[in-house]
């Protein structure tokens, strides 16, 4: 009998993450690259790899084409990671990343993904329902592929609300909106992503936290906001918190905000207070800014940086009299 996974992840739209390190980009010109590196990718394969690395049972979902599986069902095997994706025709998607390595930025070029269709659409709905149990934690994360709309997203997070799952959502858009109305457990936009969510100018660190606290009261009762180098908020109804880490040597920023959800939901299943699964969040974030693919660092060193993260509660809100 198989075991239940202890979390879920769901990548509708995955993708072969190709990373392209250019001494400098400059447009319209020939250029040569000092390196590359591809591997399986896609924000629920990215959290549930880490999830795996911690020592967590994962299965991971959604829609892989099956012209060009080879890449991913070795990153399974590799990771133990419950492979239960819906294999529909045609090729996984390919995402391309230029590192400007004099710069430190980063240009995305994201391809276009197979399309699934109806009776996929409703197998996914089928395997999923197997594999959940009550209090599941189930993550999704990532765009939506070519042909599938929000309304597909808010069926699906439907049903799991139903069998009693928790859910995640990492996305942005339609799709973040979506979710966010259809009533999630969780959500984890950066501050751009927030502002769209919200339709506000976000211009300063108040602005943020305000919008925040607003959409984590009134819509999801656990929020975590991406800040880029300068932390993360994570916001629920037990503790308001700003966590961040100390100067990190970037190697990429491929899965670094998909880390930070796989660490705090890494501590949630190890049952730490709110200020240590921040903590646990950010090293583990932190640890995937300093290496090309998914890894943490020895337990020993991993304790070393949990006690190196800041964690800060927030001051109260104050309402004006």
């Amino acid at each position: 009998m198989t075991t239940k996974p202890s979390i879920i992840t769901v990548t509708l739209n995955p993708a072969i993450d190709h990373t392209v390190f250019l001494d400098e980009l400059v447009p319209g010109t020939v250029h040569r690259a000092t390196g590359s590196h591809r591997q399986a990718g896609g924000k629920g394969i990215n959290v549930g790899t880490m999830l795996a690395i911690g020592g967590t049972n994962v299965a991971v979902s959604g829609f892989l084409g099956e012209a060009n599986p080879s890449i991913f069902e070795k990153h399974f095997k590799d990771h133990r990671l419950m492979d239960a994706f819906v294999r529909v025709p045609g090729e996984t998607r390919t995402g391309i990343k230029i590192v400007d390595t004099k710069s430190n930025d980063t240009t995305d070029l994201n391809l276009p993904g197979p399309a699934p269709t109806k009776a996929q659409c409703e197998k996914l709905f089928s395997r999923l329902l197997k594999l959940v149990q009550p209090g599941t934690w189930v993550v999704i994360a990532g765009s939506l592929p070519t042909g599938v709309e929000p309304d597909f997203l808010v069926e699906l997070i439907h049903k799991l609300r139903d069998a009693d799952a928790k859910i995640a959502v990492d996305s942005s858009g339609a799709a973040l909106a979506a979710a966010v109305e259809a009533g999630i457990d969780l959500a984890k936009p950066n501050n751009h992503e927030l502002a769209e969510l919200l339709g506000a100018d976000l211009s300063d660190f108040q602005s943020i936290l305000s919008a925040a606290r607003e959409l984590n009261r009134e819509r999801v009762p656990n929020l975590i906001v991406s800040l880029g180098d300068e932390g993360a908020l994570f916001l629920s109804n037990k503790a308001e918190l700003m966590a961040s880490a100390p100067p990190v040597k970037v190697i990429s920023t491929v899965g670094a905000g998909d880390s930070l959800l796989a660490g705090y939901l890494q501590g949630r299943l190890f049952g730490e207070t709110a200020p240590d699964c921040a903590r646990r969040a950010t090293v583990y974030a932190w640890s995937r800014l300093e290496s090309l693919v998914s890894a943490l660092p020895e337990p020993e060193i991993l304790l070393k940086r949990l006690a190196r993260v800041t964690v800060q509660p927030i001051a109260p809100y104050q309402p004006k009299s």
